[in-house]
């Protein structure tokens, strides 16, 4: 007589949705590992590289030129896009259902993953708060500087635009996060 909790059982399903997401998670993390050395090796070497390709003409010129800048967009872009599905993967994995529990890997998890989600908000803060404590808030594009001594209003405006952004990236994650982290609240909603 089979038991009821065997694997090919019709009521268990084969993988449940937090192990989907566990296995989601650590295969983007491979993605970030392998392609983070790969972007660091690429930019620390440009200029060997380069010196290789450059006496080449024609197609294989051509050819050479394409695969490296191909390859200087696409290595850094799956490491950062493998790292934020690393860690939205890893949250989904602690608070979906899963066949295992594994609290020591759960908690450095979540705090990743809250410090991935309110770094913006935070950055945000420490800009107007490094503004206040300068004097002068700063804008890399177009390039600008407003100091309160000579230009309080724009100054002024520039504390609140960075204050602004704070209050809305913190909103944001606070709406991922607040059902996961408190899920009775978030529930009578």
């Amino acid at each position: 007589m089979p038991s009821s909790s065997s694997p090919h059982s019709p009521d268990i399903p084969a993988e449940l949705p937090g192990d989907a997401a566990r296995r989601r998670a650590k295969r983007s993390l491979l993605a970030f590992i392998i392609a983070l050395p790969i972007s660091w090796w690429l930019f620390s070497r440009l200029e060997p590289i380069w010196d290789r390709i450059l006496p080449l003409e024609g197609l294989p010129f051509m050819a050479a030129a394409t695969l490296l800048g191909a390859a200087l967009a696409i290595a850094p872009l799956a490491a950062a896009i493998g790292f934020l599905l690393a860690v939205w993967f890893g949250v989904d994995s602690v608070y979906l259902p899963r066949r295992t529990t594994g609290a020591a890997l759960d908690k450095p998890i979540v705090a990743v993953g809250l410090l991935v989600w309110f770094s913006p908000a935070l950055a945000a803060i420490a800009a107007a708060g490094r503004g206040l404590y300068e004097g002068r808030i700063h804008f890399v594009r177009p390039p600008r500087d407003y100091f309160l001594a000579t230009d309080p209003i724009a100054f002024w405006q520039g504390v609140g635009f960075w204050l602004i952004m704070a209050v809305l990236f913190g909103f944001l994650a606070w709406r991922y996060w607040r059902p996961r982290l408190f899920p009775r609240s978030a529930a009578q909603d």
